[in-house]
């Protein structure tokens, strides 16, 4: 569970920001989603379109405040993250000068573990012949510095999105569906019908960059439509070349 549903990967999210961005360890403020809702058709749909479905910790100080969310995300299938399977972890750096940088090695297994044990072993047996004040701290800031930047909460992120629902073979579903996207600022980028399925017609959508708040607001008045099921799929996607 704590693989499939992200938690694992918001501890780690949880200390990278803190490296990366000098703030406090706020693992409460991680937006955390899993992967247990994604289906073959979800997979399908995504390669359709040019992606693939990777479950992803991000972090970003976006200037106005510091995005720390793990959830299932599309990412292009020419990117590097898109390459990483099975038990193989990457983390991604982008840097304001060196661009994007990969780091890529196990994630699990017995020796890939216990040589991180051990480099922690290592480590705390450095620290107790060195004088603190000397030594670079462990997440390279000084906890007397740390950084006040605020958390945003998911509604104040902004991204495309992938969208999976099934409507009622009816006239004029698709009209309602795209007139409360439009109310809600959601714009539509592309679109796939599936054949008609047990009287129900599958529609898959990718939509330009909209701010979440307003995409669940959209999603809550679509659910709510006696034609459509309310069992509609969303998947973030990121483009990673920012």
């Amino acid at each position: 569970t704590f693989d499939v549903e992200g938690i694992d990967a918001a501890h780690k999210l949880t200390i990278l920001a803190s490296i990366a961005f000098g703030i406090p360890l706020q693992f409460s403020q991680v937006y955390t989603e899993g992967i247990s809702r994604i289906t073959i058709e979800d997979v399908a749909s995504a390669a359709h379109f040019g992606y693939r479905i990777k479950h992803l910790g991000i972090a970003k100080d976006t200037g106005k405040g510091i995005e720390l969310r793990v959830h299932p995300t599309l990412v292009p299938k020419e990117t590097m993250l898109s390459a990483v399977n099975g038990v193989m972890n990457a983390v991604m750096i982008h840097g304001d000068a060196v661009g994007p940088t990969m780091f890529y090695g196990a994630g699990a297994g017995a020796e890939p573990t216990a040589s991180a044990v051990v480099a922690d072993i290592i480590e705390l047996g450095r620290a107790l012949t060195v004088d603190h004040d000397e030594r670079v701290p462990y997440l390279g800031f000084h906890t007397d510095h740390m950084s006040d930047e605020p958390i945003l909460t998911i509604d104040d992120v902004s991204c495309c999105f992938y969208l999976r629902l099934h409507v009622q073979d009816k006239k004029g579903v698709l009209a309602d569906v795209t007139r409360i996207l439009s109310d809600n600022n959601v714009s539509i980028d592309a679109m796939i019908q599936r054949e008609v399925d047990q009287g129900l017609v599958p529609i898959v959508m990718m939509t330009h960059e909209v701010r979440e708040g307003d995409m669940n607001l959209a999603l809550a008045k679509i659910g709510a439509l006696d034609t459509v099921d309310s069992d509609i799929m969303r998947i973030r996607v990121e483009t990673l070349d920012a």
